[in-house]
C-alpha cells in the first residue's frame, strides 16, 4: 500500500487556505455591488420620466448633457411616440397604351 506524503497535503492545504482567504473580500464587495446595482436599477424609470419632462419643458438633449444629465438608457414607459410613415408617391396607374379595339373596327 502507498503512503500519503503529508508535506504535499499540508502545502496543498496552505495554498487552498490562502485562496479561500482571498475570496472572502471579493464575496463581500460582490454582495454590496449587487445591492447597489439593484438600487440603481430602481431609479431608471423615475429618471427617464424626469428626463422626458425636462425635454417636454423645452430643454434639448444637448443642453441636458452639458448640465451633466445623461440621456436615460431606457425611455420612460407610457404612450409611444407617434410614428410617421411616409408612403411612396403614387405612380400613374393609367394604361401605357389605349386598347386596340379601334384598330380592329376598321
Amino acid at each position: 500500500m502507498t503512503t500519503v506524503d503529508d508535506d504535499f497535503i499540508q502545502q496543498m492545504n496552505a495554498i487552498q487556505a490562502a485562496r479561500a482567504a482571498a475570496i472572502q473580500p471579493l464575496a463581500e464587495i460582490r454582495s454590496e455591488r449587487n445591492r447597489l446595482l439593484l438600487l440603481l436599477a430602481a431609479t431608471d424609470e423615475p429618471y427617464a420620466k424626469a428626463y422626458a419632462a425636462a425635454e417636454a419643458a423645452g430643454w434639448s438633449a444637448g443642453e441636458l448633457t452639458t448640465l451633466g444629465a445623461e440621456a436615460p438608457t431606457r425611455r420612460a414607459t407610457g404612450r409611444p411616440r407617434k410614428v410617421v410613415v411616409r408612403k411612396p408617391a403614387k405612380k400613374d396607374t393609367a394604361p401605357a397604351s389605349a386598347p386596340a379595339a379601334d384598330a380592329d373596327a376598321s
